[in-house]
This record gives C-alpha cells, structure tokens and sequence, in this order.
C-alpha cells in the first residue's frame, strides 16, 4: 500500500504538547496521521507460517524451573544479583544467572531431588529444552528495510507523519498497549488537533485485516479519539472534551469498518 511506503522513524523526539506545536507550526501541509485497526487472526491462520514469525527459543532445565518455583527467594536472589554483577570482571562468567543458580542453587536442588524423586536423574533434569515462539507478522517494511512490528495488544496503533523533503518520518507512534504508547497518542492527538484548527490534518483510517493483509477504509479531517486520551499525560479537561466532542470515536471506527466490510 502506497500510503506505508518509506516511512522512517523521526530521530529528534518531542516530548510536549507547547514543543510539538511550536515545532510543527506552519507544517500543517506536511502532517498527516494513520490509524491502524488490528483485527484479530483469523482462527484457522492461528500459528501458520504465512501469518506468523516462528522461532525456536531455549527454555529453562527442568532442575532451573523447579529451582525458580521451591527455592529461590526474591530479595536473597536480588543481593546475588548487585553483589556478582559488581564482581564480573574478576570471575569472568557468561551469564550471571547461570552463575548465580550453580554456586548458590543447584547444588541443594540436586541434593534434595535425589532423596525426593524416586529415580531421579540428573541428566534428564539438566538437559536443555526449548519451545517454539510464534509472532504475528505485521508485513509492514520501514525506508531501511527493518521489519515494523506491531504492537498486538492494541486494537488501534496510530502513526503521526511529517512529510518532509521526499521522506515520511514516523514522529511518534500511539496505542493503548503500554504506558508509554499511550502517552504518545495523548501528547500528538492533542498537537495535531491544536494545528489541526489552523488547516485540516488527514487522518487515515486502515484495517489490518484477519488475514494480515492492509485495507484502507476512510480518510477524515478531524483525529481519531480512543477511549483512554488523557491516560499518562496530563492535558486541560477543557480541551480534552473538545478534542473527544470533535473527533471520531472508536465507535465510530467500528461503524465505518463494518460498512467497509459490508457485514
């Protein structure tokens, strides 16, 4: 799709409403934002190769599970932690964990394994294990070629464009999956609606279907509104209720995505 095409990410980051407006001011013809709705998989897509990233990745011994579940105490563990990590250079370990677990754990653990477990072996307890990863694939390439991943904890990711000399900088990215997500949204909701007053700022809406496949379903001249704007950044009740009386709701999204879909 066109409109996801050569974005990059904005190196200069801006942390304030008052520094995004005085920034962005006499931009507006270079702004623009897409919000992206991500449907769930479909149920026979579900762990599929096509649809998903799947990767085989370690997983704790079965004596370093049982170890984390009986014995290991967090505040007793957290003073192995200061105390080795301090001391890496002089004891030359990996890993500080797996240091930490040998000198301090595992030596009881298989102690109290042996008496317990009726046919305890050691061998199979150590043994590595491993499970598979799978990640839903976002099938959304930057300028440099890095795969986007989406954030699949949020029903809506928005991206906050500044089109400048050719180039599609990402100025920030919003969502309701983290805190930090949604600070993002509040703060460039807010910006693009204040120069959004000054002249109209395009808000597309997209669907990032079932299938992982793009679908674009509307284009407005006012910001899409979740419910948590205002959540991890503080702005004027005032102004909060005129950017939400004044935008589009997600029942709104959700009544113009089943009008796109016909259903």
């Amino acid at each position: 799709m066109q409109l996801l095409e050569n974005l990059q990410i904005y190196n200069n980051h801006i942390s304030t409403v008052e520094e995004g407006v005085k920034k962005l001011k006499g931009r507006e013809n270079d702004l623009e934002a897409i919000h992206i709705y991500v449907e769930l998989i479909k149920s026979s897509n579900f762990r599929k190769k096509k649809y998903y990233n799947i990767s085989k990745v370690g997983k704790p011994s079965k004596l370093d599970e049982w170890i984390f579940k009986n014995l290991i105490e967090e505040d007793d563990y957290r003073k192995y932690l200061n105390k080795y990590l301090e001391l890496k250079s002089k004891l030359n370990y990996k890993d500080v964990d797996d240091y930490i677990l040998e000198k301090h754990y595992r030596p009881g653990a298989i102690e109290i394994l042996s008496k317990k477990v009726k046919g305890f072996n050691l061998y199979n307890w150590k043994k590595e294990r491993f499970k598979f990863s799978y990640e839903r694939k976002s099938n959304l390439q930057l300028k440099d070629r890095t795969n986007f991943r989406f954030d699949f904890r949020n029903i809506l990711e928005s991206f906050f464009i500044l089109n400048e000399g050719g180039n599609r900088y990402i100025l920030a990215i919003g969502g309701s999956g983290s805190s930090y997500q949604r600070e993002r949204y509040t703060v460039f909701t807010t910006i693009f609606y204040l120069l959004g007053k000054r002249k109209n700022i395009c808000h597309h809406l997209l669907k990032y279907n079932c299938c992982n496949e793009f679908e674009y379903i509307k284009a407005f001249k006012k910001p899409i509104v979740p419910f948590d704007l205002g959540s991890n950044y503080n702005i004027d009740e005032k102004l909060k209720r005129e950017i939400r009386s004044n935008g589009i709701n997600m029942d709104e999204v959700k009544y113009f995505l089943k009008k796109h879909t016909g259903k």
